[in-house]
């Protein structure tokens, strides 16, 4: 006996849900590392421009940066960065100061207070 029946049996509802659980299972966590990787790239991008800023202020004006000031406002009311505002992408909106200067002997160093706080 034939029963012409529309819709799904449990057992083919049952197959779909698992196979989509699998993919998910899949996806994200590469999405999360896809991110994740994203951000790290990001900072690290704004830490070279603001790095490469503050040796072109070097070898323009002929001394060094001071240490004790907002490298990003310092640079930008000398006009040596426009644009788009240098953000870290693991900020979530604090009020404070992202990126620092601190000399190694002769050599500066530019650093995320987000990404490296022990520095």
């Amino acid at each position: 006996m034939l029963r012409n029946s529309k819709g799904f049996t449990l057992m083919e509802i049952l197959v779909v849900v698992t196979i989509i659980g699998i993919l998910a299972a899949i996806a994200v966590p590469s999405y999360i590392n896809a991110v994740e990787q994203g951000r790290r790239d990001a900072c690290a991008t704004n830490v070279q421009i603001v790095f490469t800023q503050v040796e072109r202020y070097r070898l323009t004006v002929g001394k060094p940066v001071p240490i004790d000031v907002d490298l990003v406002q310092f640079l930008r009311g000398i006009g040596y960065l426009t644009g788009a505002e240098l953000k870290c992408p693991y900020d979530n909106n604090e009020i404070m100061i992202q990126y620092k200067l601190k000399y190694n002997g002769q050599e500066a160093i530019v650093y995320c207070t987000h990404c490296n706080p022990e520095q």
